[in-house]
């Protein structure tokens, strides 16, 4: 987890000075324990206008916890609610494109195993990758909500100038899914 928050900060700094002109309002929620123990994760809410090949676009998400999804109990046997983020994406004013994703979006690009103990635990603009194509990218985590934890897998989600939307594994990023995930990540070399 760490890792990848080290990348996505590191990919917002070093690409500020590309042909991306973030304009930007963001809150972030302070983590809060209920009093029944169950974790959750912070709650995320972005709204930012950005210009790629003199097109100016605004996305906005909001990443929150879903009580209506099954409460998820990761490797240490500590429980957590689940995620949901909805993102939604204007292009020149007109809504191209709008969507709820929860972890189970990502389940065929995920493996199983390490999808049962996990948790949608991120979601981020992926300014990078806005060098040489007119899409725009962001970067789903579905991992360990454990923010000591280093077991994540990234998902890349593209979507064009028309709102079509593609999924990968995210490329080119050093972060990759223990499996088990009860490995230490200092025996295992993905991590």
């Amino acid at each position: 987890m760490k890792k990848l928050l080290s990348f996505v900060f590191a990919t917002i700094m070093i690409s500020c000075g590309n042909n991306v002109k973030p304009q930007q309002e963001e809150v972030i929620e302070d983590t809060i324990i209920k009093e029944n123990s169950i974790g959750t994760l912070r709650e995320i809410h972005i709204n930012k206008s950005i210009t790629i090949s003199k097109q100016k676009y605004v996305y906005k998400y909001d990443f929150v916890r879903d009580e209506s999804l099954p409460i998820v109990r990761n490797p240490q046997g500590d429980d957590y609610y689940d995620n949901k983020v909805t993102l939604s994406i204007k292009k020149q004013g007109s809504e191209i494109f709008s969507q709820t994703f929860t972890k189970k979006d990502f389940a065929k690009i995920v493996p199983e195993k390490f999808m049962e103990k996990s948790a949608l635990i991120g979601f981020t603009y992926n300014y990078a990758r806005n060098d040489n194509s007119d899409a725009l990218y962001f970067i789903a985590t579905v991992g360990d909500p454990d923010e000591t934890a280093d077991m994540v897998f990234p998902i890349q989600i593209r979507i064009t100038p028309q709102g079509n939307m593609t999924m990968e594994k995210a490329p080119n990023l050093d972060t990759e899914p223990i499996n088990p995930m009860t490995l230490d990540p200092a025996d295992d070399i993905g991590v």
